[in-house]
């Protein structure tokens, strides 16, 4: 990953700057809370750019909002809460795949 952030709008440079934000920010803890945090954190942002392809296909006569570009930042930010859920609940497992992979 390059340690440049493009500049401009859209889903894709905010998960770039989300991905960055990991990589530069650990949270604390021991390594092992460390890793499984930032495990859970990518698991999140991964499920995000998921819903937001999936979004992208949606007629915009069916969208949730439509109320210009405030809705879409909150469109935005309800679907990047709806990933946070589906990765607190486990549903996917990336998280938990990344801690086996790197644990002992």
């Amino acid at each position: 990953m390059s340690d440049t952030i493009t500049t401009g709008t859209g889903p894709g440079n905010l998960a770039q700057l989300q991905l960055q934000n990991l990589r530069y920010k650990l949270p604390s803890g021991s390594g092992e809370e460390q890793l499984r945090q930032v495990a859970s954190d990518f698991e999140a942002i991964f499920v995000k750019q998921m819903l937001d392809s999936m979004r992208s296909t949606l007629n915009p006569e069916n969208r949730l909002v439509d109320t210009g570009m405030a809705g879409e930042f909150y469109e935005d930010m309800l679907y990047d809460e709806y990933a946070q859920m589906m990765t607190k609940t486990g549903g996917f497992g990336l998280a938990e795949m990344i801690v086996k992979q790197h644990t002992p």
